[in-house]
């Protein structure tokens, strides 16, 4: 037996062995065919590492282009099939910066890396390089929409009250404060939110925070609400203005104001007075300003919602009149109470009568229509002097004028 079996592998031996070599190359051939070698286009992120080269320097990087990289690879179709752009990583090593422009990156397999290839090929992310600074803020809090009716905003308060802001040294420069902006609409009760920090320059424009880092991205903001109304300013005068002045008009910034207080206590305030103490006429020479804190004039318990707006600023514009003679034709003159069987007649054809108004007023006047009359009580015949009377509206003031009448 043992001879037999001998005889069946000996025998023939070289054809054999050719056999198996050939069965094993069209093994390797199938396989070929069946799982050929490929090539396959990835695309991954690239990692930024060692940036604190350019940190330690006092200095900031924006990158460009290259924060993505795509790349080929070769390898099986199964193992092609099995690979996602996250099986790579791809990093870009501040170390190596060159001419302070480009950074070359490194792209490595994390898996199947002894079965795959990836073609020799420079790949590079271009940045920029500038001066950095870092500045550190007082947070404003501030609030956004109305409230529901009849309440207002009585404070805003946050738990942290500064934040630090690095960046470029141009856009950290730019920046005049940080607002924390809480949306307050159709509160009415208090209300508190973590928000994000808004960094806006001296036009209160919105500065792009997408080159900046802040120590800390939100904070939160509580806004105090409470019952208020709305009432106006009225300002009482005193005095009498001089002679040769007249009241324009007396306006206050603000016109009205919004109260805070108890339910009961706001209902019964309708408007608030400043007393005529506060303008006393008699002592205005011209145009006239001032200020009075309008908390002291309104009733216990009841105070201005925004302390900023207490200090109200009273404005008193008053107009200077000047005067004009005007040349009248005595005709326009009417003579009043001549005794029965007496007639009279002016010696001069025109009288010249000054009179005093606003400039604009005296700009309506024309001499030639202007009316009048004099008083002839009591006068005998013969040439008398009497008083000229005009008749103008109430802005208009004569000064005392006369002129002959003759008496027959």
């Amino acid at each position: 037996m043992k001879n037999r079996l001998k005889k069946i592998f000996l025998d023939n031996i070289g054809l054999k062995l050719l056999a198996v070599l050939f069965a094993i190359g069209l093994w390797f051939v199938v396989m070929n065919v069946n799982d050929p070698t490929q090539t396959k286009t990835f695309t991954t992120n690239v990692e930024v590492i060692n940036q604190d080269i350019i940190l330690s320097q006092g200095k900031y990087y924006e990158i460009v282009s290259g924060d993505t990289v795509t790349f080929r690879v070769s390898a099986k179709r199964s193992i092609l099939e099995q690979l996602s752009g996250s099986d790579f990583s791809a990093t870009a090593d501040m170390e190596y910066i060159q001419d302070n422009q480009y950074v070359p990156i490194t792209i490595t397999p994390l898996k199947f890396a002894e079965n795959i290839s990836i073609p020799t090929k420079t790949y590079s992310m271009e940045v920029n390089i500038g001066k950095a600074k870092s500045n550190q803020f007082t947070i404003v809090p501030k609030t956004s929409g109305k409230p529901a009716d009849g309440y207002g905003v009585e404070e805003v308060t946050t738990n942290i009250k500064t934040v630090t802001v690095y960046g470029p040294e141009d856009v950290i420069s730019s920046i005049a404060s940080v607002e924390a902006i809480l949306p307050v609409d159709g509160a009415n009760r208090d209300v508190t939110d973590s928000v994000a920090l808004t960094p806006v320059d001296s036009s209160g424009e919105q500065v792009d925070t997408s080159k900046l880092d802040f120590s800390r991205d939100k904070v939160e903001v509580t806004a105090s609400i409470c019952m208020v109304k709305n009432i106006p300013i009225r300002v009482d005068t005193s005095g009498n203005l001089s002679d040769g002045l007249t009241l324009a008009s007396i306006t206050t910034s603000p016109a009205s104001i919004l109260i805070k207080g108890e339910s009961r206590d706001i209902n019964r305030v309708t408007e608030v007075v400043i007393p005529g103490s506060v303008v006393n006429l008699s002592s205005i020479t011209g145009d006239f300003e001032t200020t009075v804190d309008i908390n002291q004039y309104l009733p216990v318990n009841v105070k201005v919602l925004n302390a900023d707006e207490a200090i109200v600023k009273i404005k008193v514009d008053v107009n200077n009149k000047t005067s004009k003679v005007f040349r009248i034709p005595t005709d326009n003159l009417t003579i009043n109470n001549l005794a029965p069987g007496l007639k009279g007649e002016f010696d001069d054809k025109y009288v010249n009568v000054e009179i005093v108004a606003l400039q604009e007023q005296l700009n309506k006047l024309n001499e030639n229509t202007i009316s009048g009359f004099v008083d002839a009580s009591g006068l005998s015949k013969g040439t008398h002097s009497v008083a000229v009377v005009l008749s103008l509206d109430s802005e208009y003031q004569t000064k005392t004028t006369t002129t002959k009448l003759i008496v027959e």
